[in-house]
């Protein structure tokens, strides 16, 4: 994204919360820019198409947050309280703005706004499946679209709470609290309810993995190994290059996979793997 087009995103953003989006002209976008009316049209077709890049550039940056958790230093318990203080934190940054789209209903559901808000549902669950099997293990494997669900509707009461009061809550203390939760869930779990197709069938979801995203982890995990000798470093290197090739062998992929089998750094890009190579 350009420069300019920053620009303009943050100061619209700053005025739709304080103004409203109806009462905000793009002349007054423009005279905050510091830019012409036709600056603003070679970057914005109009005001309703630059409302959707705040969205998108909002929703980017959160989604870009929660996957660089599952690549930090950290046990899982903290990686997993991460997850949900970055989306505090985040909702609470932007809590004005949420609220002046609640208040005017700035931007009509269309088609490309739910591929958005699906995309941004689905790497956030995408993240939560990966975090949950993390620190509770492989076998809860079953539970997860009931844990997914259950979570979800916990995060979405205390997001309320901080949308229209953002310093109520300190979120460090409240994601603790939240894990606590989900611990007593875990010990608790007897058969599941949801299968997984049911929770991909809501609103569109899609668990789907992208070849870019693939190279991106895997290029992430080699940073943090030191020696590049290692069995680990080798074979995701072995997978990067292979991936990289349109016609890609899914047995030379496989094969670097069983390498990794006992490497915990790996446990999340060989789930993706499985996922991307079944898909």
């Amino acid at each position: 994204m350009s420069d300019k087009k920053m620009l303009i995103i943050e100061k619209a953003s700053e005025l739709f919360a304080k103004n409203g989006f109806g009462a905000t002209s793009v002349q007054e976008i423009t005279d905050a820019c510091g830019i012409s009316k036709g600056s603003f049209y070679l970057s914005f077709k109009s005001k309703e198409s630059l409302l959707f890049s705040i969205f998108e550039y909002f929703s980017t940056k959160l989604i870009d947050r929660l996957g660089d958790i599952l690549h930090m230093e950290a046990t899982a318990r903290n990686r997993f309280e991460q997850f949900f203080v970055i989306q505090f934190e985040e909702i609470a940054r932007h809590s004005d703005f949420i609220l002046m789209h609640m208040r005017e209903q700035a931007s009509p559901i269309n088609e490309e706004m739910l591929g958005l808000l699906n995309k941004l549902r689905g790497k956030a669950y995408e993240a939560m499946e990966n975090l949950l099997l993390d620190l509770y293990g492989e076998s809860i494997q079953i539970h997860l679209p009931d844990l997914i669900v259950m979570l979800n509707g916990i995060i979405h009461g205390y997001v309320e709470i901080i949308v229209f009061n953002k310093k109520m809550l300190n979120y460090t203390d409240l994601a603790n609290y939240i894990i606590e939760r989900t611990d007593s869930i875990i010990n608790g779990l007897t058969e599941p309810l949801l299968k997984k197709e049911q929770l991909l069938s809501t609103g569109g979801i899609t668990f789907s993995i992208t070849l870019e995203e693939l190279v991106k982890d895997i290029e992430m995990i080699k940073q943090q190994i030191q020696d590049t000798e290692d069995e680990v470093f080798i074979s995701l290197d072995v997978i990067g290059q292979e991936l990289l090739n349109p016609n890609f062998r899914k047995p030379v992929i496989s094969g670097m996979m069983s390498n990794l089998k006992n490497s915990e750094l790996s446990e999340g890009v060989v789930r993706k793997l499985v996922r991307f190579l079944n898909q």
